[in-house]
């Protein structure tokens, strides 16, 4: 993509922020057609802003398409409580709770989870050490949806 061309597509996306849903809206009918029947403002914004620069730039290679119809028809195929399959945190991954005030990371390790300069080797561990009472430590940190009553 040519410097001008990048320069154009940024600002068109900066400006998206001065707009309102209706606004965003007609953005994407006369630039993409038929928009999504969404009521949140940030999430058309975002939608709209990966769409536009998709557009521009060619969207996902054939690898991560793959993977994404993957994922579709496994989460179609399975009640959407079930773990996706290569679904998870990975080495590296950074997970963020906030619990009373305070804001917790803990970074997943190759093996265990590293928090407050100590590794643990379950999320239920830390999760019990932040909270004073069990918890999924999945649950906790959002890896599982609460269970419903």
């Amino acid at each position: 993509m040519r410097s001008a061309d990048n320069s154009a597509l940024e600002a068109e996306i900066a400006r998206l922020s001065d707009l309102g849903l209706s606004d965003l809206r007609q953005v994407w009918k006369e630039r993409l057609g038929t928009p999504p029947a969404v009521a949140s403002i940030a999430l058309t914004r975002r939608w709209l802003s990966w769409e536009l620069q998709a557009h521009a730039r060619g969207g996902f290679d054939a690898t991560t398409r793959r993977r994404l119809r993957q994922l579709f028809k496994a989460f179609r195929a399975k009640a959407p409580s079930t773990p996706l399959p290569g679904i998870g945190p990975r080495s590296g991954n950074m997970l963020t709770r906030e619990w009373n005030g305070v804001t917790h990371r803990v970074m997943v390790l190759e093996e265990g989870f590293a928090w407050n300069g100590q590794k643990y080797d379950s999320l239920s561990k830390i999760a019990y050490r932040i909270t004073g009472t069990r918890w999924s430590g999945p649950r906790f940190f959002g890896l599982r949806p609460q269970r419903k009553s």
